[in-house]
Order: structure tokens, then sequence, then C-alpha cells
């Protein structure tokens, strides 16, 4: 009886909240995924199948190598299934810039499965920095230290453009201007393009409104942690809408830019709700959220556009904290007896 009480004082591990087995949680994520890739493809073009399959093919190669050397070996394989690495793969090649070189797709996927899947999961037992974010942003931001060209964070033709002026944000939109509805051939303003069709960027936010739709039957059918989802977007709305009129201009393409760019649209719904890397309470939720709004804004101010990555990571290692606010029982621990 005692030893039964004892098991109910544990703290669930954060995916066993969410009502599916593991392996299901992941299966189910990357079909979801898989029409998002569907339509980067379509409107990207061959390019993005490449970085795919790159990205999910490094992690499945890896990922088999170890589950190989396990069984071998005699110990308990880490991953039983694939799903869960196929799902980080085909993150990684959903966060790639289209433009960015094949070998950094690679190289981000083979940090993100050896080193923040694998080892972060075997080392501290639990996955703080989100696999791929943190992957991405430490090699992109080694490469930054050799050039800039390469870096694609702090990327030249980013740093030229300037966004704390209405004229300057204007003048920026040449990257999504030209671009036209296939079959229909209309040709899209700047807003309509980052809403609609996108051909510059992260290769997962092709299209927001497709992430937007697929994102939120994800949220609603896969139990992600929608307070994340909502407060973000509508933090990152409204730091938009009153930069816009504030500064002078159109405030819907301040938001259209500030909001759906590609890297702000599909890191909200399949990055930042990541189980474990991100907080469980409610009240933390909508914390991380804001707080991952403001300092992605801040970062897209300053001309690092991707930004949200960097964001997700620093707020990644709040979330322990976070955390404390509504679970004072840690994952796999138990208090002692009267509360000590």
């Amino acid at each position: 009886m005692k030893k039964e009480e004892d098991i109910h004082k544990m703290e669930k591990p954060p995916h066993l909240h969410i009502g599916f087995h593991k392996n299901e949680l992941m299966l189910k994520t990357f079909l979801m995924m898989c029409i998002i890739a569907l339509a980067s493809v379509i409107i990207m073009g061959i390019g993005a199948l490449i970085h795919i399959l790159v990205a999910i093919g490094t992690v499945l190669i890896i990922h088999n190598a170890i589950y190989s050397y396990q069984v071998w070996k005699g110990k308990e394989p880490t991953y039983e299934s694939p799903a869960s690495p196929m799902v980080a793969g085909m993150i990684v090649g959903l966060a790639m810039p289209i433009a960015g070189p094949y070998e950094v797709t690679a190289g981000v996927s083979l940090l993100t499965i050896l080193v923040f899947k694998y080892g972060q999961g075997r080392y501290f037992k639990r996955k703080y920095l989100n696999p791929a974010a943190a992957s991405k942003v430490l090699l992109l931001l080694l490469l930054s230290l050799k050039t800039l060209d390469e870096g694609l964070i702090f990327h030249t033709h980013h740093l030229d453009l300037n966004l704390m002026t209405a004229e300057g944000l204007q003048g920026s939109m040449w990257i999504f201007s030209g671009e036209t509805l296939p079959i229909i051939g209309t040709e899209l303003s700047p807003a309509q393009s980052l809403f609609l069709w996108q051909t510059h960027g992260w290769i997962g936010g092709a299209s927001s409104l497709v992430v937007l739709v697929v994102g939120g039957v994800s949220a609603y059918w896969l139990r992600y942690k929608w307070r994340i989802i909502v407060s973000t977007l509508v933090t990152m709305t409204v730091l938009a809408a009153g930069t816009g009129f504030y500064l002078g201009g159109d405030p819907i393409l301040r938001i259209a830019f500030h909001v759906f760019t590609g890297s702000v649209i599909f890191l909200m719904f399949f990055m930042a709700t990541e189980p474990q890397s991100t907080p469980m309470p409610e009240r933390s939720q909508y914390i991380f959220g804001i707080a991952l709004a403001i300092l992605t804004f801040v970062l897209q101010l300053l001309n690092v556009l991707g930004g949200s990555v960097i964001a997700l990571v620093i707020l990644n290692m709040a979330t322990p904290y976070l955390d404390r606010i509504g679970i004072k029982t840690p994952y796999g621990h138990r208090e002692s007896e009267g509360g000590a």
C-alpha cells in the first residue's frame, strides 16, 4: 500500500500528460508535417525536397547505426521505433532556409540526432533543449564566425534591412515581391505572399496558411501545448500591429512580415510545443509564449531573421524554472514524507 502511494507522488514524464503513446504521437506528427512538406515542395521546388530527404536520411542513418550497436551489445535500445528520429529529421528539413547549402542541413541533422537527442537524453535524462533548434543555432553560429555569407543567421542581405522605419520595412519587401499564384496567374503583394506563397526563407513556412490549418488541426488532435501557440501568436500580432501604428506605414504588412515569416509560424506550432523542452504548467506556458514572441520580435528588428530559434533555445533553458511555478515534484522523483 505504501509503495502504491509513493508511485502516485511521482510526476509522469511530459509526453504522458497528453494521452498518446509516444510512438503514436510521433507517427501522427510526422504524417501531419508531411502535408506541410508536400506544400513546401510544390511552392519551393525540388530543392525543398532535397533538403527534407537529406535531413531525414541523415537522422535515420545515425539512428539505425546506434540502434544496431545497442542491440549488438545487448543493451535496451534508446528508441525502439524510428518514429521520433524521423520527426526530428523532418523538423530539421522544414526548419532550413531554402537557400541554405545541403551540407549545412546534413550537419544540423547530425547534431540533432547524435548530440541533442541521443546525447542529451542519455546524460541528462531529459531534453532540456529542442534538438533541432539547438543544433541549428550551434552550427550556424559556428559558420557565422567563418563567413557571413555561409552563416545564414547574420546573412549579408539581412544586414542591409532596416525594419525600424516604415520606409525601411517597405523597402525590405523586395524579398517577397513578384510572387505569382500558378494556374490563377494572380501576382501577389508582399503581404499576400507572406501568407500564401513564399519562395524565400524556411521551407516549412512556404505557405503560412497551410501551416496554420495543419498546425491548428495537429494542436487539437495531438494535444499540443495550445497555450504556447495562442500566447505567441497573439503577442506577436499585438507587437507587430503596435509597431506598425507607431512607426507608420502599412500595419497589415508589418503583421504579415513579423508573424507569418516561415521561421515564426512553423516554429510556433511544431518546435515551441515540444513536450520535454517547454513548460508543463498552464501559467508557465502563457509566460513562455509571451516571452518567445517578445524575444523573437526584438531579434527580428535587429535583422536576425530566423532569430526565433535563438529565442526558443534561450527559453528552453528557462523551462525548468518555469516548471516550478506549477510543478513541485520533479519528473521521475517523489516528495519525501511531510513534503520536505
